[in-house]
């Protein structure tokens, strides 16, 4: 992600996923670190103001179901599967600006900030949604994407059919917007060679999406 104010340099944020503490860091999250961490030293040795990000995402019932099966509480599970990222991460002398994470009580306030701006806009609304739902991914999935009508198509996990109260934002919203934004920024979309992946995804039609459960 890049931004620019008026009348100063460049400034440049890179972050990596944030990663779920339902398990150890194993070498696929190693995979990715590294790579934002290259990226980040190579910005910085250009001189560019650069920020990097990384750390914990210790919310989500696959996470209460892990901490369940080794016998600990939740919080105390979390403690210590997020201190395995960030000893490793130290170790490998990764350079990120802050590790972070979603239990930290400015990210509480920021989330809840951010939240509140968006209902007040019309762009979070309450409904219910029922459909097939990956705990692992913790997603809802439509049955056309499913594998054998049952199977998470990310995971390949089995699926269960729920019907809840959840909070929605309104992506339906901007879908013209982004397309009108893709069209006057062709940089905007990198790869290039991607770009014409996303455009005809948004073409499609955006679907509202289900940003947080009320059932736990």
């Amino acid at each position: 992600m890049q931004h620019r104010e008026e009348g100063k340099k460049l400034s440049k944020y890179i972050t990596t996923p944030i990663y779920y503490v339902n398990g150890e860091a194993h070498i696929g999250h190693a995979y990715t670190t590294f790579i934002a961490d290259s990226k980040t030293r190579y910005e910085k040795l250009k001189g560019e103001d650069t920020y990097f990000l990384t750390g914990t995402d210790e919310h989500g019932q696959k996470i209460e179901e892990s901490a369940q099966k080794s016998g600990k509480p939740t919080n105390q599970f979390a403690d210590e599967i997020s201190a395995t990222f960030k000893n490793l991460w130290d170790e490998f002398g990764i350079c990120y600006d802050k590790f972070i994470r979603t239990t930290d009580e400015d990210h509480k306030i920021g989330v809840q900030k951010a939240f509140e701006t968006m209902y007040a806009k019309g762009d979070i609304y309450k409904d219910f949604y029922e459909g097939n739902y990956c705990v692992s991914c913790e997603t809802f999935f439509p049955e056309t994407q499913l594998i054998d009508g049952e199977f998470c198509p990310d995971c390949g996990r089995s699926t269960s059919i729920i019907k809840e109260e959840s909070y929605f934002f309104r992506l339906s919203k901007y879908e013209n917007r982004l397309l009108e934004h893709y069209a006057a920024n062709p940089d905007f979309i990198l790869p290039r060679s991607r770009a014409n992946e996303v455009i005809n995804f948004v073409k499609g039609g955006l679907r509202d999406l289900s940003v947080t459960r009320t059932s736990f």
